[in-house]
């Protein structure tokens, strides 16, 4: 069985240089890691999806994409709870972004 090593096989063919200046552009642009949230966390995330009126909720969402963290403004336009998913209309999207109660990181109201 072949055992690949994943990231770890490729730095090798790098120089330090380019790994610095691949992290360095990383910070420059904002490239957030998601984090891990605890039960608590995820308790009040739940707190505030009940609070959500649609159609008049202003929100700033947080939410995870892969590995990186999306941050979006707009009105909730739609709740999900059956299919796990919310819909935010933003002002620079034709279509509502539809977030996954599973990759929500923050709800801040405004």
């Amino acid at each position: 069985m072949v055992h690949d090593r994943g990231k770890i096989k490729w730095t090798s063919l790098m120089l330090p240089e380019h790994v610095e200046m691949l992290q360095q552009m990383g910070r420059e642009i904002g490239i957030e890691k998601a984090p891990l949230l605890d039960e608590q966390q995820l308790e009040e995330l739940e707190q505030k999806v009940r609070l959500i009126q649609i159609g008049t909720t202003k929100a700033r969402i947080s939410y995870s994409s892969g590995s990186n963290v999306n941050k979006v403004s707009g009105i909730v336009t739609g709740l999900k709870p059956a299919e796990q998913y919310l819909l935010l209309d933003t002002a620079d999207r034709l279509y509502p972004v539809r977030i996954p109660f599973n990759q929500l990181i923050d709800i801040s109201f405004h």
